[in-house]
């Protein structure tokens, strides 16, 4: 049975996770972290280019990964994504109507945009008290292609393409019985939030900051260099109890900002779903594992946050290791993995 790859290109590391399905139950065949060196995802730099389409070729040979079937993310940051509500419409009347609906919430012009929507809730048409509900998601053609052009130059079949936030929906969404929950991403660049409600995508927010942020945090705080700062903050994170607290103290004003922004994504949800609470939040991410992150979160927010473990309902092939703090850095991987019926 062929397998599918889910390639999460980060500007710090880049994960891979290969996946296989038979019937309804994955498997997990390999997994592998690699660091980002050039720090770019898409890098404008024809130099810093080649180095890395010769990191991901190499790569996918040291960790045996197959080249065909690779399906890649697309980072938030470069992409629009909007939750639109509209009279309900058929398929054909939503077809003519979606580029309009594009014109008033994407913000890239026309010509330059590759658009993709999602009917996430349709009510009856004899309902005119209910709107049905679209999910807009826009990125330009530049970056389809330019993306499309390094996986082809990389010796990669693609397979797929989709935005980070996508593949982390489907992750979380096969959960039976899933409660109204707020998935914050904590990538390096950007920090991702959604939340699912009645099964539904009902909420989406781009915050754009990462753990970058925090690392620098130190350099500037502690004057370490970034190779330092990073170490520091993965080891020590938001633990007062290491180091006399300077690692947390350095980074706290900063992680603060992450809190708040949290704390008004959960705020503007409620406001518009008739006072709706949300009920968990799950972490995933690489800084997601930081040290004393969810103690740090919960006294602004006290309610129950989680560690998500993305491979827990997953047999796990002979000779696959993945440390649990090391598993909600590779969700997006999976997920995108996931959407392509391996």
């Amino acid at each position: 049975m062929s397998s599918v790859v889910g390639l999460d290109i980060g500007t710090y590391t880049i994960k891979a996770v290969e996946l296989k399905k038979s019937g309804s139950t994955f498997s997990v065949v390999r997994v592998a972290t690699i660091p980002n060196a050039i720090g770019r995802v898409l890098p404008a730099d024809p130099t810093e280019r080649e180095k890395l389409i010769a990191l991901i070729k190499s790569s996918f040979a040291e960790f045996h990964f197959p080249t065909s079937r690779v399906r890649v993310g697309l980072p938030e940051a470069m992409v629009s994504t909007k939750i639109v509500q509209m009279p309900p419409l058929s398929d054909a009347e939503l077809a003519s109507a979606i580029v309009w609906q594009a014109e008033q919430y994407i913000p890239i012009p026309a010509s330059e945009l590759q658009l993709e929507y999602q009917v996430l809730y349709r009510p009856d048409k004899k309902n005119l008290s209910e709107q049905m509900r679209v999910l807009l998601v826009g990125v330009t053609k530049q970056i389809i292609d330019q993306f499309s052009t390094m996986l082809f130059e990389s010796e990669l079949e693609l397979a797929g393409m989709e935005t980070n936030m996508l593949a982390l929906y489907r992750l979380i969404a096969i959960e039976p019985g899933l409660p109204t929950t707020m998935l914050v991403h904590f990538g390096s660049s950007t920090t991702e939030m959604f939340v699912i409600h009645n099964g539904e995508l009902a909420f989406v927010y781009a915050y754009p900051n990462g753990g970058t942020v925090l690392s620098r945090a130190l350099e500037k705080g502690l004057g370490l260099d970034p190779t330092q700062a990073e170490a520091y903050k993965r080891t020590y994170g938001l633990d007062g109890t290491q180091l006399e607290g300077k690692v947390r103290d350095a980074m706290q004003p900063v992680f603060k900002m992450f809190v708040a922004e949290m704390q008004k994504a959960l705020q503007y949800f409620s406001g518009s779903h008739q006072g709706v609470q949300v009920s968990r939040i799950l972490l995933t991410g690489g800084s997601a594992s930081l040290p004393n992150i969810i103690p740090t979160i919960a006294e602004t927010l006290p309610m129950e946050i989680t560690l998500y473990a993305p491979f827990a309902n997953m047999s796990v092939e002979k000779g696959v290791e993945i440390q649990p703090l090391d598993m909600p850095a590779y969700a997006v991987a999976l997920g995108l993995a996931m959407g392509g019926d391996a």
